[in-house]
């Protein structure tokens, strides 16, 4: 029998691993980080480690990286029954966590141009697009200021993680620093130096598209347009 390493899972995504045994892509893997698929296009289990980035919806391990998993993209290995079987080991889930969310402000009479920024979805380079982070920032911060979302999102258009935190931020959930950053900006704080640094940090260009889009809502609801003006 393979050793077993204990985890904690996302409510977000305990399904992929606590239901019934069913087959996952390894969508990439990093000494920190082991992305899994299903077909469907928006079910991604990340599974990380304590010092991985924790996104809303991973598998967290108690140790650090680097972890060997024993496996590359393109592998498929098995989930199911609270188990993810890798070859030379398994990765079973003892208990859960608790991700972050962005509580809802209250509900404003500011719009904001989600058709245009939806068009976006998809555009960019790497597992989660720049334009895709933007979207993610903006929807999080209209969330938080009580701007209405848009009812669906195109993620069929952008890779499988992306689509996956796309819907993740629609329901309110990121990485803890985009949470604290989002607080920080809705509650007026004087200075947020120190949470958009934390933001900027995240990824090589996640962050700032992150940022942008928070920005772009932010500045939006401090500049509304005058009654009677169309968008």
């Amino acid at each position: 029998m393979h050793p077993t390493i204990p985890a904690a899972a996302s409510p977000l995504t305990l399904d992929l691993v606590a239901g019934p045994s069913q087959q996952a892509v390894v969508l990439a893997a990093f000494p920190t980080a082991l992305y899994l698929g299903r077909p469907e296009h928006a079910k991604v289990l990340p599974v990380v480690t304590r010092d991985a980035l924790i996104l809303p919806t991973a598998l967290r391990l108690a140790e650090p990286g680097p972890h060997d998993w024993g496996v590359d993209a393109g592998d498929v290995v098995t989930l199911g029954g609270g188990l993810v079987a890798l070859p030379g080991h398994g990765i079973r889930v003892v208990r859960s966590w608790r991700p972050r969310r962005v509580t809802i402000g209250s509900p404003s009479a500011v719009t904001v141009d989600w058709t245009s920024l939806l068009a976006q979805v998809g555009r960019g380079e790497g597992l989660t697009p720049r334009a895709d982070d933007v979207l993610c920032g903006a929807l999080l911060a209209a969330r938080a200021l009580g701007v209405s979302l848009p009812a669906t999102l195109p993620v069929e258009r952008t890779t499988s993680l992306s689509a996956s935190l796309l819907e993740a931020a629609h329901a309110g959930y990121a990485v803890p620093a985009v949470i604290d950053h989002v607080t920080a900006v809705v509650a007026g704080s004087a200075d947020t130096t120190s949470t958009r640094e934390a933001v900027l940090a995240i990824g090589h260009t996640s962050g700032a598209g992150l940022l942008e889009g928070i920005d772009l809502v932010r500045n939006t609801s401090h500049c509304p347009l005058p009654e009677g003006i169309p968008s």
